[in-house]
């Protein structure tokens, strides 16, 4: 008989002090606990799960990205708590890397590592798109004084220009709704209202957890980061009446999902929004298409080597 104490979302939610969208959010998309449920479906969180999340969270607060620590075990998290690892992190190597920090003003006087390339910006607005080297990082450090829904809006549509590798926004208040749409965009948060004094020590410690995520994520692509279709609807209609050697109609039914998805997709980027929140949310769920078409048609480019199909290159197709 399970004897351990046990608490379900909404009791580990408040133990841990985080909105319980956010834990659905930690917990789905990047597995930080792995709670087991109970004959109707409730997670049932242990004690060891809510210190989990409890560390994992100071964590995340001091600027750690929550994808380069939800994977750790409890030793690493606590060593990581304790700052043990600094040591051996200021040793690894940086990929080049452009660093965009907005808002800080003349606070930032840290002289940058070897390899990071710092760009003082004023506002959001002046993010500038991409300069065309891929293997180079883009990430970008953000101030702002109140964090509400349109700026998110607004931090998003520069992150997504920049096609940035890493975002984190530094702010001195905000609703929870805001931090809980900054957070589902894949974006990372901390909360400093005298971030002006101490800019130097949040963007140095930046660095630091950027570093440990680039060197253990080198292929993590972020939300923002739409992948181009792959077949054109042409193509993908000519597989739909292909004849093929396998007992089913499995090439037909992927390139349908795929012109489905891919047509939902355009259709969550022009709906209408009634607010900044609507279009947050409809900009996650096309971002969430594009994977789902990026996965569909990876698996019909397998059929097609599997029937000796010609495979078109890649082309930008009909979005």
């Amino acid at each position: 008989m399970d004897t351990v104490r046990r608490y379900r979302s909404g009791e580990a939610a408040k133990l841990v002090d985080m909105p319980a969208a956010t834990l659905r959010i930690w917990e789905q998309r990047y597995g930080v606990v792995s709670p087991p449920t109970s004959a109707s479906g409730q997670r049932l969180y242990s004690d060891v799960d809510v210190h989990r999340l409890k560390t994992i969270k100071a964590l995340v607060n001091r600027g750690h990205a929550i994808s380069s620590i939800a994977h750790l075990d409890g030793d690493q998290l606590r060593q990581l708590a304790s700052g043990d690892s600094d040591r051996a992190l200021t040793t690894a190597p940086m990929r080049d890397t452009n660093l965009f920090i907005v808002g800080f003003g003349e606070s930032v006087t840290l002289e940058m590592p070897k390899g990071v390339n710092a760009v003082q910006l004023d506002t959001v607005q002046d993010v500038p798109s991409p300069g065309g080297n891929e293997s180079v990082a883009n990430c970008l450090v953000i101030r702002v004084e109140a964090l509400h829904e349109d700026v998110v809006l607004s931090i998003v549509t520069a992150a997504q220009r920049l096609m940035c590798d890493d975002v984190l926004v530094v702010y001195s208040f905000g609703t929870t709704r805001a931090a809980e749409l900054a957070r589902l965009e894949g974006i990372n948060l901390r909360r400093a209202p005298n971030a002006l004094l101490h800019a130097n020590d949040l963007l140095a410690e930046y660095l630091q957890t950027w570093r440990r995520s680039d060197s253990s994520n080198e292929d993590q692509e972020r939300i923002w980061r739409r992948t181009p279709r792959r077949f054109d609807n042409d193509t993908l209609t000519n597989v739909v009446s292909r004849s093929t050697t396998i007992a089913c109609e499995c090439p037909k039914h992927l390139a349908e999902l795929v012109l489905q998805i891919a047509a939902f997709e355009r259709y969550s980027d022009e709906c209408e929004s009634r607010s900044p929140a609507d279009a947050l949310l409809h900009r996650h769920l096309g971002d969430a298409a594009n994977k789902a078409v990026a996965m569909f048609e990876a698996a019909l480019a397998a059929v097609a080597e599997h029937e000796g199909w010609p495979i078109p290159a890649t082309t930008p197709g009909d979005r």
